[in-house]
């Protein structure tokens, strides 16, 4: 059985919706964006069709093989790395099963409405649906959104003690103020709704950088879902996130060496040797 991952920023499962208005909003990446795609293979002996990428503008169709990795006896990741295409829109498929249209540009007018969000897991334990390290190197999914941070979105709490003298005065024991940002997901044409389903799913990974700042979910805070027009299928989103200030050197270690290694790319892992893997052609 192949599935695609949950995690690979492209969308393969049609909506079965047939009500209302499609969404306008084409996803977005940048030329330099790397757009990771895996497959999970689960007891299968021969190889998944190859992934054909159609420049939509000349119909012209690449095809490309899969690098494989073996995690188990029963299971295997076939992935694909996508990066450095031409401006165009493209539409990616796999065994005649078709993803979205997306757009690669580098027209900043475009990108400017647009932030990347980054994310992976510390280790492969994590998720069964998705693999974030092969052979020895961390993966991290680039995911580029609509929207960004709105000032009249932030909100301002504090975690503090006090106590009060005989004198009625009042003493802080402590105190910690936190700064909660939301992460406004659609412009002023709204998204699909799967763009606010992987963003709620990438939030339960470890390691979430917005433009290069890592991020955490607030608490247990899920997009808040909200309709501009009745009918229409494209909505906005709205994602309380906290950013992540101070790091316990005890236990990101392994994450500020991958972050030294790939700190001059944006926190993306660097291309793995092609030698360690068995090409499938």
């Amino acid at each position: 059985m192949y599935r695609v991952s949950p995690f690979t920023p492209l969308f393969f499962s049609p909506s079965a919706d047939l009500h209302g208005v499609e969404s306008k909003c084409m996803q977005v990446f940048s030329e330099t964006d790397r757009i990771l795609i895996e497959l999970i293979a689960t007891n299968e002996t021969i190889a998944p069709p190859v992934l054909k990428l159609t420049h939509v503008e000349s119909d012209y169709t690449t095809n490309y093989s899969w690098r494989v990795w073996t995690m188990n006896k029963s299971t295997k990741v076939y992935f694909i790395i996508l990066q450095g295409l031409d401006e165009s829109t493209y539409i990616a498929s796999i065994g005649g099963r078709e993803c979205e249209p997306f757009y690669v540009t580098s027209d900043e007018s475009v990108l400017q409405d647009t932030v990347l969000i980054q994310y992976s897991n510390r280790d492969n334990r994590q998720r069964n649906d998705s693999v974030f390290w092969i052979d020895g190197m961390q993966h991290f999914f680039d995911f580029r959104i609509p929207g960004g941070f709105k000032d009249d979105n932030w909100s301002f709490n504090v975690n503090s003690e006090q106590f009060t003298t005989a004198d009625n005065d009042r003493i802080d024991l402590y105190g910690q103020e936190t700064t909660i940002k939301a992460l406004t997901i659609g412009n002023s044409c709204g998204c699909p709704v799967w763009f606010a389903d992987l963003v709620n799913r990438l939030l339960c990974c470890n390691y979430v950088y917005v433009e290069g700042v890592r991020y955490c979910r607030n608490e247990s805070d899920v997009p808040e879902m909200n309709a501009e027009v009745e009918g229409n299928k494209s909505y906005i989103f709205k994602q309380s996130l906290l950013r992540v200030m101070n790091l316990d050197p005890t236990i990101e270690q392994d994450n500020h060496i991958i972050m030294r290694r790939v700190e001059n790319d944006k926190y993306r892992a660097n291309t793995i040797d092609s030698k360690t893997f068995n090409l499938i052609v």
